[in-house]
């Protein structure tokens, strides 16, 4: 009886502790330490005299890479290959066996692309987003359907997500957009330009044509390059203005310029595209940024343009 009394007692204190109210007093620590340990915080002081320096955050150690960030990959991760120039093919790992780009790295892109890319190009990829039609950007963003486009390398799509376009016309997504995801995106675009044409391939420009010479100046070296080295997404070759001057009929003329009238030449086309803030064509845009070019493909191109009468 006695035992059975004490066992009441027990439990009535046990349900009077846990009332359930709100109370002043500090909450009972079993174990205080694991309440007030040492440790760091992102953004604070550091206050362990762990680091000389007080920050609680460090940079990585000189020399090294974190686990899974190497990125050594410069067709993945770059969309270049070994030479620098923008990659043909799609990334084999979003390729099904068909060699076509799987269908849920489609609509993964087609989700990425509603989301980030919609505004400016789109919903249906033709140019018309909202911004472009409410706000009448300086330099319009193009269709997906133009043939610049199309026939842009799919490294030079991804990079345009990655770095940028026409000096910040278009800005880096690389903090919205991760790796994976752009390439989908690229493989949606390439998607969207097949809906309307059937003969659009994955890979634009697979069909490298006949070898030439990389260290011999020629028009064919130059037209080569003016793909290659994405002249053509801001310069047409049929007189159609877009972003810059078009290069037909261009050659030998006499062109306005932000320093005055020039002549359309051999100079003026390297100087152009190593420094093409030193002379605007008067009534376009200051968006061309400068290019590395050997005096071999600077001349090629300036032959290519020379072509285009």
């Amino acid at each position: 009886m006695r035992n059975l009394l004490w066992s009441g007692v027990v439990c009535l204190v046990g349900l009077v502790g846990c009332r359930g109210w709100e109370s002043e007093k500090p909450p009972v620590h079993l174990i205080p330490n694991m309440d007030t340990q040492e440790k760091v915080k992102a953004y604070r002081k550091d206050t362990t005299g762990l680091f000389a320096d007080g920050r609680s955050m460090q940079a990585p150690v000189e020399g090294t890479v974190a686990l899974g960030q190497l990125n050594d990959d410069d067709a993945y991760f770059k969309g270049t290959d070994e030479k620098g120039e923008f990659v043909i093919k799609l990334p084999a790992a979003i390729k099904g066996d068909d060699g076509a780009p799987k269908a849920e790295v489609i609509a993964r892109g087609q989700q990425r692309f509603k989301i980030y890319c919609t505004p400016c190009h789109g919903a249906a990829g033709d140019g018309n987003g909202t911004v472009n039609t409410t706000k009448g950007l300086l330099v319009p963003p193009p269709s997906m359907f133009s043939d610049r486009v199309k026939e842009l390398p799919n490294g030079k799509v991804y990079a345009a997500m990655a770095v940028g376009v026409n000096n910040g016309n278009m800005a880096s997504y690389a903090a919205q957009i991760p790796v994976d995801d752009r390439w989908a995106i690229v493989a949606y675009v390439r998607d969207l330009e097949r809906s309307k044409d059937g003969n659009q391939a994955w890979e634009p420009g697979g069909d490298s044509g006949p070898a030439i010479d990389p260290n011999v100046a020629s028009a064919d070296l130059g037209k080569k390059l003016y793909k290659g080295k994405g002249c053509n997404a801001c310069h047409s070759v049929d007189g159609t203005k877009i972003v810059g001057p078009s290069f037909k009929g261009i050659w030998g003329k006499s062109e306005k310029t932000s320093a005055g009238d020039v002549t359309v030449d051999l100079a003026y086309v390297t100087e152009s595209i190593r420094t093409p803030m030193a002379k605007v064509v008067d009534g376009y845009p200051p968006a061309m940024p400068p290019a590395v070019v050997t005096d071999v493909e600077a001349q090629s191109i300036a032959m290519f343009i020379e072509t285009l009468k």
